[in-house]
């Protein structure tokens, strides 16, 4: 019996750990990313409860960055980082409900499928900590 089978996603939620109906959402489909979420963003994507999603997404800087010589606070649209997919509506799901999610798998892709991390200290995005009081 694998762990599914016995999880809470089997037993207490609406697909009972059941895949259901496949969906695929390019980049193409998702069109504008957002990056923050709220109630006036339109759901891309509407689906039943245990749809089983394959989505393309940005990374986080969206490709902006591609060599150790790229300089971020020039190159980076402060605060537009991190683009989300979505919102991706699931049927019957009210305001307050948990809803449970596995991730199958993640795989980069494209030309540079590698992370990047930076520091980014005279960004508009950064504050210096406040000096101490005493």
């Amino acid at each position: 019996m694998s762990w599914i089978e016995t999880s809470i996603m089997a037993h207490r939620v609406e697909a009972k750990g059941q895949p259901g109906a496949e969906h695929r959402m390019s980049e193409g489909d998702q069109g504008h990313y957002h990056y923050v979420y709220g109630p006036y963003a339109e759901p891309v994507l509407r689906v039943e409860p245990g749809a089983v999603i394959s989505v393309e997404t940005h990374a986080a800087f969206e490709g902006k960055i591609r060599s150790e010589a790229d300089k971020p606070s020039k190159i980076l649209n402060f605060p537009y980082l991190n683009p989300q997919n979505g919102p991706i509506h699931v049927a019957g799901a009210k305001k307050g409900d948990c809803l449970a999610v596995r991730i199958l798998s993640i795989r980069p892709r494209g030309p540079q499928p590698a992370g990047t991390t930076c520091l980014m200290r005279n960004s508009a995005a950064w504050s210096p900590p406040a000096p101490p009081l005493c």
